[in-house]
């Protein structure tokens, strides 16, 4: 399954559609006030590769690094002082903004928390020794089920998906799950989600008010309301659809379908609609500009 990196994220009304005026002019906002706003935030640390050192994201997760936890390109060991950057995805909202989906090729997944951890020195990428066990906790704010872990990786069937690591161990402790890391990149504390009803596939269209923009990129998802899942809908040309997975949806999941779009002049257009998965269920969604406030407040609402 395609990477499915996040434009944008709003409730539309009727209002956008009909009014013409300034306040339809002051609504549109462009793709990069957009990410400043709303991207989820690269944290930067320091440490020194020669020497043990823990660092916290502001979200809580912990990584306690021994000494010669780095390995250059060609696998040698690093010494002096390198970088970290991470990447916190503990919420639904961060789930959308971050763009990796809860789900592993179709299937869906149910997660504790996502993270994108790198470290680099001088601006070159370093890779993690596997000589040494790094610690990790991610804090159970999200979710407080047994997890496994999952990595971020291609597969024969697709360019990149959730993969299980048969390798690594989640323990679950009272405010922490703990694993070691098992390499830099994203990685995620999953299940896959069981559900015995029957499955179906979902489709769904945007619908724009007026002249149709012509729009360079478009994003779909599923955030559900009771589990802790958010799956993309990829668009698929031999239907001119939205679509899920084929029979992966099972009937009575409740939620909100997001469509986000970019038009060639950078601005984004956004929408949602609440469902309830019957057989074969499409949805017609309105779709229009909005303020980054009527944004944020649809953000907030996912969890």
């Amino acid at each position: 399954m395609k990477n499915l990196t996040l434009i944008a994220l709003i409730v539309i009304s009727t209002l956008f559609a009909c009014k013409k005026d300034k306040s339809n002019t002051d609504a549109k906002l462009s793709l990069t006030e957009f990410n400043n706003k709303f991207s989820v935030p690269t944290q930067k640390f320091n440490g020194t590769a020669a020497a043990a050192f823990s660092i916290t994201g502001t979200k809580g997760i912990k990584f306690d690094f021994p000494a010669n936890a780095f390995l250059d390109a060609a696998g040698n060991p690093v010494a002096g002082n390198v970088v970290i950057s991470l990447k916190e995805v503990l919420s639904k909202r961060d789930i959308v903004l971050s763009g990796k989906v809860t789900q592993s090729n179709g299937q869906l997944l149910i997660t504790g928390g996502e993270f994108q951890i790198l470290a680099s020195q001088n601006g070159q990428a370093l890779k993690l020794n596997p000589a040494v066990a790094v610690a990790v906790s991610v804090p159970t704010t999200f979710n407080t089920d047994p997890m496994n872990l999952f990595v971020w990786a291609p597969t024969a069937a697709s360019d990149s998906t959730w993969v299980l690591d048969q390798k690594s161990r989640v323990a679950t402790t009272t405010n922490f799950y703990q694993f070691n890391l098992p390499n830099f990149g994203w990685i995620n504390c999953d299940y896959f989600y069981n559900n015995p009803n029957s499955k179906t596939t979902i489709t769904a269209s945007p619908v724009y008010a007026g002249t149709a923009p012509s729009i360079k990129d478009q994003r779909a998802y599923m955030v559900f309301d009771d589990i802790k899942s958010v799956a993309g809908l990829p668009f698929v040309l031999a239907i001119n659809k939205h679509q899920s997975y084929l029979n992966s949806m099972p009937i009575g999941l409740k939620g909100k379908l997001i469509i986000i779009s970019t038009d060639v002049n950078d601005v984004i257009y956004f929408g949602h609609l609440d469902f309830t998965v019957s057989a074969d269920l499409h949805l017609n969604v309105p779709v229009a500009p909005a303020t980054a406030a009527q944004i944020d407040a649809v953000l907030n609402d996912l969890d």
